[in-house]
This record gives C-alpha cells, structure tokens and sequence, in this order.
C-alpha cells in the first residue's frame, strides 16, 4: 500500500511528551505555590504536586464552547468519578466502529477535520473526551485513566475496529491495546512514549526537586495501580497484535520525534508517517495525513 502521495510526507519503517506550557503568568504562580509546599510536611507536599500533575492546562472550560457539526448525537456516560462524553458520527447501522482520542489538555472535536473525512468514507467514528477534558465532568485525570476510558467506550460501542490516539491519546491506546483491547488497526499521531520522562520534564518546569518527583510518582502508582516505568512504549509496543501507522512531524515541539522511531522499533506490524513543518496539532487537519489514514484503514467493511 502506497500512502505517499503527498510529496511532503516520507514513509519510513524502521524520547517523550513535552506539555505544552500554560502561560508565563500562570506558570510562575504555580511554580511559588509548589516551592512554599516543598517547605510543608512530605505527604502534603506529594498530595499538592500530583493534584497539579493530574490537572489538565488549559481548563476544560477554554473548549466548552466548541460545537460539533450538524447531525453528531451528542451522548454522556457515568465513568469512574467523572464521566465521559462521546460524539458520533451519523452511520450506517452496521458500519465499523471508529474509536478517536486527544491528548492531555485536549478535546475531541480537535480531531474533527479527520472525523468528517472517515465518517464520509463509511466509518462510525466516535470522538471521545476524556475525563477532565472537554464536556467531561471531573477537574483531573491520568494517562491509566485515559486508557481504563477507552477500553470501557470500547466495550460500551462494541463493534469498535479502530482507534485513533493523538498526543496523550495515543499513549492511551497503545496502553489499552497492549491490555487486552482488540482491534484491527490503531493509528498514533504525535504520540509519547514515557511517562517517566514526563515527570521529569514536569519537575523541571515547576522547580520541584528529585525527593518530591519520586515520592509523587509512588504515590500516583499506588492510586492508578499501575507502574509508571510499564507504561513505556517499550513495554507497551511489543505486546500490541494491531497493524499500526505511526503519524510524526520532524519539528513537532511538544513530543519529539524520536519517540516516533522508538515506537516503529517496538511495534511488531508498524508503518511510519514522516511530516515537515506542521508540528504537534496542525498535523491533525493536513490533507496528506488525512489521506494517508484512510489508505491504511481501508474500506468501511
């Protein structure tokens, strides 16, 4: 299969998320809040350093006033202690399922432009928000969350065949995949690949020292009940039985693209969508992705 007629995308087959930073303002006021924490007993300083670590930035509420277009249903489920909220795309009764996902601090309908150009094709997308994310109800939420998230959306659907992950989502779903959610084809774009890494780029941004870093890791395994090291891609890649396109831009600020090649050298079925010049999220609405997408899912069947 050819997905390279854009002469600007290179196919290839062959480390980590960096957040994109809240505002400088914004930023230096969390970081005085965390350093006066550092100085108060150890327990509450890791209780405040996750809750800051959990919280989506930007709010949810800077997306609330998106809306989807004409003929999308609209449904919310209860999930956990917050809840879910899915879009779908009017479809045939029994047409394939379509699973898509954003990333921390994201929103579904960022995935629109490809949602409209898959469910012309004959796809029943779904666009999901995740906990604490868009319509969703809930102020914070985890990468094990996101993934319990889509297994369970999955699970609700039933007929879901594929999954998209950008960003965060992708680390998701390579997650849910490798636990168990079968599908046929998973697409990540601009997806991490350490949640390790986070955390340090986490501690840096936010002046918190190696002691606190650590203690805050524990304590969040402890709560999610899964080690943040096993999240890897790493660990996670190998152990997924989906044929997978892994969609990067050389010059994407916010994940870097080694992680694509770490990923393309852990998958078992894996090919490699190279891009220039579009970055993190405009990477989401370029015709020659778009078009590569659809080639590798194939026909609505």
């Amino acid at each position: 299969m050819d997905i390279s007629s854009n002469p600007s995308n290179q196919i290839a087959t062959a480390p980590s998320a960096r957040r994109a930073p809240p505002s400088e303002h914004l930023l230096t006021l969390l970081r005085a809040g965390l350093r006066i924490s550092q100085i108060m007993p150890p327990d509450w300083a890791t209780r405040v350093a996750a809750r800051l670590f959990c919280t989506p930035i930007p709010s949810k509420l800077a997306s609330r006033h998106f809306s989807p277009p004409a003929g999308v249903r609209i449904e919310s489920l209860p999930f956990e202690q917050a809840s879910l909220t899915l879009y779908h795309w009017p479809a045939a009764e029994n047409a394939p399922q379509l699973l898509m996902t954003h990333g921390w601090g994201g929103w579904g309908l960022q995935l629109v432009t490809l949602a409209e150009a898959l469910g012309a094709a004959g796809w029943a997308v779904v666009l999901i928000d995740q906990p604490a994310h868009g319509r969703s109800a809930a102020w914070r939420s985890t990468l094990p969350q996101f993934a319990r998230a889509l297994n369970y959306a999955a699970a609700r659907l039933g007929r879901v065949q594929a999954v998209v992950g950008h960003s965060m989502g992708g680390a998701a779903a390579c997650i849910a995949a490798a636990n168990g959610l079968a599908l046929r084809k998973l697409i990540l774009i601009s997806a991490p690949i350490s949640m390790i890494q986070v955390t340090h780029e986490y501690a840096t941004t936010f002046g918190l020292r190696e002691k606190l870093r650590a203690s805050m890791v524990s304590y969040l395994e402890g709560r999610e009940g899964m080690v943040f090291e096993r999240m890897d891609a790493i660990h996670t890649a190998p152990r997924i039985n989906a044929s997978t396109l892994v969609v990067h831009d050389r010059e994407d600020a916010i994940v870097p693209y080694s992680a694509a090649q770490t990923l393309i050298e852990n998958l078992p079925d894996a090919q490699l969508l190279e891009t220039s010049g579009l970055g993190h999220r405009r990477v989401l609405k370029d015709p020659g992705v778009i078009h590569a997408v659809m080639q590798f899912l194939g026909p609505a069947s």
